[in-house]
């Protein structure tokens, strides 16, 4: 869609740990503004801000927040936002919304002849479809992991859920105390006392779908490839677990000091693999 002229530019404040229907608001609302057919939305993530409670929100080593402000900018003709709106009604119980005039001097895009080819990339984990041949894949190669996640199962099955989540396979693998995870996460001072405390306070245990612990897999398996390893193990279900967020997990080592990508620094300094840091934040540019 080519916009020119004078549009509006709308602008939604969230927090990172926002959710609808089970997937992060900002995802959610980047999703409904490409149904609604806009112009196009972006989604900005903030290192540091306050909101309506006047709770400093921010990155800092010393101070880390498990729920980022997170911005999202969508520009289109001044009807097709006011058609929007209701939308976000809907969606946005705790954040604000503002509206301002632009003047769009130049708005690029692809010919119909590409768009018609364009490839449509999931914006979260919930979005994978996963072939039966690439399943079958990740199924052999995720061998090694198979016993953290029947335990992980386990874990799910005594509290009564009906599917994984993220905190489980946490508790999985700290629960393996020989394990490389266990190991890398001790280093850190995080073990599964630590875990079970945070777990008192009000955490949302929102990745309660069989599509969550397919993507783990699938990342698990990318991540084992990526490092040259034939078998997935522990170490890479860790840093798989990292890349997926926000979630639950993620929330709760956040909470305890700890970035995730302090994490997957420290798993391939266990690995013995430190000099490729550099390469690994280079093929994971959102860690």
């Amino acid at each position: 869609m080519r916009v020119e002229g004078e549009g509006q530019l709308l602008r939604i404040f969230v927090g990172e740990s926002d959710r609808w229907e089970g997937r992060p608001l900002y995802e959610a609302i980047v999703r409904a503004a490409r149904e609604a057919g806009l112009a196009g939305a972006t989604a900005l993530r903030g290192i540091e801000g306050f909101g309506a409670q006047s709770r400093i929100h921010t990155v800092k080593v010393l101070r880390l927040s498990e729920d980022l402000p997170i911005v999202i900018e969508i520009v289109d003709k001044p009807d097709r936002i006011a058609a929007f709106i209701p939308t976000l009604d809907k969606m946005v119980s705790e954040g604000m919304v503002t509206l301002e005039k632009v003047n769009v001097l130049l708005y690029r895009h692809q010919s119909e002849e590409f768009e018609s080819q364009e490839e449509e990339i999931p914006l979260d984990t919930s979005d994978y479809e996963l072939a039966e041949e690439q399943q079958a894949q990740i199924t052999k190669a995720a061998a090694g992991i198979g016993p953290i996640m029947d335990n992980a199962k386990q874990e799910a099955a005594a509290a009564r859920r009906v599917f994984v989540d993220s905190v489980d396979v946490l508790m999985a693998m700290l629960r393996e105390p020989d394990g490389i995870a266990a190991k890398t996460l001790a280093e850190l001072r995080i073990d599964i006392r630590t875990v079970a405390r945070s777990l008192r306070d009000e955490v949302s245990r929102d990745e309660p779908s069989p599509t969550y612990v397919a993507a783990l897999e699938a990342k698990t398996l990318a991540e084992a490839k990526s490092l040259g390893h034939h078998e997935a193990g522990p170490e890479h279900l860790l840093l798989a677990l990292c890349e997926i967020r926000p979630s639950a997990a993620t929330d709760i080592l956040m909470r305890l000091g700890v970035q995730p990508r302090d994490i997957c620094k420290e798993v391939l300094k266990t690995l013995g693999r430190h000099d490729d840091w550099q390469r690994w934040l280079a093929d994971h540019p959102d860690m």
